[in-house]
């Protein structure tokens, strides 16, 4: 099986670049066979990916770096039947690794990851909308998570905290103050659940997250009970409160604690479709997408090999 190693050294403000002389230097100390490709803009690893995963081959693919490099190598996969993945983590967040239930450091993932021909199969989340589609391993959302995603890519804030090792703290102070800026919106929600339909109208929708794993934006258990090899994902939508009371409740969302509060409402589903009466902010994994009024999002039941747990 070939080792193929997608390294973004910039993320979490270069911190990745120490990381990989860490697992460069086992590589060679161990004589393991490897390529490594860096990436230097937009979608390099997605086009990494791709190529080390279109030639018929079985590929170990390592990406090393943060939620969003970890989601372009994803949609870069062409052949999940021959590929076995193996994230990294070198980002502010990590929330993916996390969400998986994956433990330690890059080092540990990896040696776990070559010690071993054994993988864990993994449900991944597909966005579908106007123009085009994105899977997503953490989640996708529509809304105000969206817009704190958006901001977080070049926040100033982000890079700051980020000496401390508090990076992942960004998307909560960003939220309070989107919260109370956004615009709402209503909405008409179609979802289908082990062959049964429903549809409901949402008033003054405030976000939409489509969850694969139980927390994004830093750890914040959206899903508290989403799991990744589910075969199904977990729907947690703000709506009709006022911001005021949105705000209020943020401590209930952040401790995993709302389910059942009024406003806060969660579902589980196969296939969901959102249609906005005006156009909100899509992320997927926190990479921004557009400003769209019409998404859908459905579950690809495990089909991704991960392993190094």
């Amino acid at each position: 099986m070939k080792n193929v190693f997608i390294v973004n050294k910039a993320s979490r403000t270069g911190h990745a670049a120490e990381v990989w002389a860490e697992v460069e230097a086992y590589l060679q100390s161990e004589d393991i066979p490897y390529e490594v490709h860096f990436t230097q803009g937009a979608f390099d690893a997605t086009n990494f990916a791709k190529e080390a995963t279109s030639k018929g081959e079985d590929v170990a693919l390592f990406v090393m770096g943060g939620d969003g490099t970890l989601n372009e190598a994803l949609n870069g996969i062409a052949d999940f039947e021959n590929t076995i993945y193996t994230p990294l983590p070198s980002g502010s967040a990590n929330d993916y690794v996390s969400g998986i239930g994956m433990e330690g450091t890059a080092l540990d993932i990896l040696k776990r990851a070559l010690d071993t021909d054994k993988y864990k199969m993994l449900d991944v989340g597909k966005v579908i909308y106007d123009g085009g589609e994105r899977l997503f391993g953490v989640s996708s959302g529509i809304g105000v998570d969206a817009y704190v995603c958006l901001q977080a890519l070049d926040s100033k804030l982000k890079s700051f905290l980020n000496r401390f090792g508090l990076g992942s703290a960004t998307y909560s102070l960003l939220t309070i103050g989107d919260i109370f800026t956004m615009p709402f919106s209503d909405a008409h929600i179609t979802t289908w659940f082990a062959n049964q339909k429903t549809e409901m109208d949402v008033k003054g929708t405030i976000f939409a997250a489509a969850m694969n794993c139980r927390a994004e934006g830093g750890g914040v258990p959206m899903a508290p009970k989403a799991r990744p090899d589910s075969g199904f994902l977990t729907a947690f939508y703000a709506h009709d409160v006022s911001r005021l009371k949105c705000f209020a409740l943020l401590p209930f969302l952040v401790a995993g604690k709302h389910e059942g509060k009024k406003g806060f409402d969660l579902l589980n589903f196969d296939k969901i479709k959102i249609e906005m009466n005006d156009k909100m902010c899509v992320h997927a994994d926190g990479e921004h997408l557009g400003f769209f009024d019409t998404i859908s999002f459905e579950c690809m039941p495990k089909c991704l090999k991960v392993r190094g747990f």
